[in-house]
């Protein structure tokens, strides 16, 4: 924060402008890592799993897993950081406040991470409110946990892949090979996002010394080899297909650009999103910002541009591959604009209504969220209750009828809502993560549910439940999300009694009590 210059009475009002938007701006960073806690359990869709997999790994490290027969440890894999993370503050408090104090301090570091990369790019540091929305966009929604907990550890990669890019030399390299070894630990797909922007760093830097980036190329060949090792290692069972399709694509260019103003501030669109886009986009030309001509701030966006219109939907067994990276359109585009401190008093009144406006946008976004997670913590009460009325350790399935969310306003927040069955009462629930390669806790290879990726998605399994098919007898209790009444024949059988346990409003649990042969 800047302090007033006695000697230039005639602008302290613009001083005093600038030091309270950056006053505005640190509150509302604060802020914004509030709002993981404003529900016990967050509205963000895959949580559960996560939360799911860090109680389970917190048993098994203990040796009193229920579930070890079942389950094993797998290490070697690129979700380490944000799982063991989590996992080690599971030790000292519940498993949902583990993830919310992680992925607070994620949030908190990304902008930090961020406002770095800015001032290395001598940018415009009005703009920095751009590094807001995004982690409250489509990843926050869904809940991707460790691509968020990776994000602001790929920003600090980002940084040591400049200072190696401008100075190479093996003290720097050696940082930035152990910094991306930390972000591989972190999140795959951002381990290769932010490989090759520090890849072209290195080529737009020295492109006149082609000699200089041979003899520096070093510290990206050891991280394609660290990928060679995970690729080998994992061959059997990583690229096996677990869906009905290999790749999707939807790759329509007029359909990805609308999405680029829809994702930055959630999964569903809405009719504010374009306008508030364009409002946003238009900011640094209000405020009379000048494009950024020093070092190399348009690599970053010039790379997420092209994930965002060149890669699939869906591939190696993951979806929504670009639709994430939403996360940094705005702050990429932000490092392409410097201030402009020569600028008459018109365009400097012209620029503090637009940083008013600006400020204003992210400030209602983030109260707008907060409202819809104090709304969701009462909506989702129902889970609770019905969750309580049995007993725990038990087996469980997860069927959902209606996965969206009024209050939310998220269309696929229950869709692995039941897992925090497992998490909070240390059950185990299916579809479970654990079937993935990647997930830190794992299914034995012998040992797979009958429930598998293809069973969810893209059909969900309430309507392809078969009771024989899904080997129904594995499972004490029944999950199930509904806002009209269940179909009478959901869990037909000849040999098992299903009766209801409890339903508290749209949850219901079905409760397996007898079997005899069949």
């Amino acid at each position: 924060m800047q302090s007033l210059d006695p000697s230039r009475p005639h602008v302290w009002p613009i001083d005093l402008a600038r030091n309270g938007f950056r006053t505005l701006f640190f509150v509302t960073t604060i802020a914004g890592g509030g709002l993981f806690w404003l529900a016990p359990h967050p509205p963000m869709s895959d949580l559960p799993q996560h939360a799911a997999q860090v109680a389970t790994l917190h048993d098994l490290l203990l040796g009193r897993s229920p579930w070890d027969q079942l389950l094993r440890i797998n290490l070697f894999t690129p979700y380490l950081l944000a799982y063991g993370l989590a996992t080690a503050l599971s030790f000292l408090m519940t498993v949902d406040a583990a993830l919310k104090l992680v992925l607070t301090l994620s949030f908190y570091g990304f902008v930090a991470t961020y406002v770095a990369l800015r001032e290395r790019f001598q940018a415009d540091e009005r703009l920095d409110w751009l590094c807001i929305p995004g982690f409250f966009g489509f990843a926050y929604e869904y809940g991707f946990f460790s691509y968020l907990v990776a994000a602001p550890i790929g920003m600090a990669f980002l940084l040591t892949a400049l200072d190696y890019a401008e100075r190479p030399c093996l003290r720097r390299g050696g940082v930035l090979l152990l910094a991306g070894i930390a972000v591989f630990f972190s999140h795959g797909l951002l381990f290769v996002f932010v490989s090759v922007i520090g890849g072209v760093f290195l080529l737009v830097r020295n492109y006149a010394d082609w000699s200089r980036i041979v003899r520096s190329v070093w510290p990206y060949l050891a991280l394609v080899a660290l990928c060679g090792v995970y690729a080998l290692s994992h061959r059997d069972v990583d690229l096996a297909p677990m869906y009905p399709f290999k790749v999707v694509w939807q790759i329509n260019p007029l359909i990805r650009a609308l999405s680029a103003t829809i994702h930055p501030w959630g999964i569903a669109p809405r009719l504010w999103m374009v306008p508030v886009t364009i409002l946003v986009l238009a900011t640094p030309f209000c405020m009379g910002a000048r494009w950024n001509r020093r070092g190399m701030a348009y690599v970053p966006l010039a790379i997420v541009a092209l994930v965002w219109f060149c890669v699939p939907l869906f591939a190696i067994n993951t979806y929504f591959l670009f639709n994430r990276f939403a996360l940094f359109l705005f702050p990429f585009y932000a490092l392409n604009f410097r201030r402009d401190d020569e600028t008459r008093g018109d365009v400097r009144r012209r620029a503090a209504l637009t940083q008013f406006a600006l400020a204003g946008v992210c400030v209602a976004f983030l109260g707008m969220q907060g409202l819809r997670v104090m709304r969701f913590a009462e909506e989702s009460a129902d889970f609770e209750a019905v969750s309580a009325a049995v007993e725990p350790t038990q087996r469980a399935l997860n069927v959902v009828f209606s996965k969206s969310s009024p209050a939310a306003d998220n269309p696929v927040v229950y869709e692995n809502f039941a897992l925090w069955y497992q998490a909070d009462h240390r059950g185990l629930v299916d579809f479970n993560a654990a079937w993935f390669p990647p997930q830190i806790v794992r299914y034995r290879l012998d040992q797979l549910p009958a429930v598998g990726p293809a069973d969810v998605g893209p059909e969900p399994l309430a309507a392809t439940f078969d009771w024989y098919r899904h080997k129904g007898w594995l499972y004490r209790y029944f999950f199930v999300r509904h806002t009209s009444p269940i179909p009478d024949g959901l869990f037909a059988n000849a040999t098992c009694r299903i009766v209801l346990k409890k339903n508290v409003g749209n949850w219901s649990v079905y409760e397996r009590q007898s079997c005899h042969p069949g």
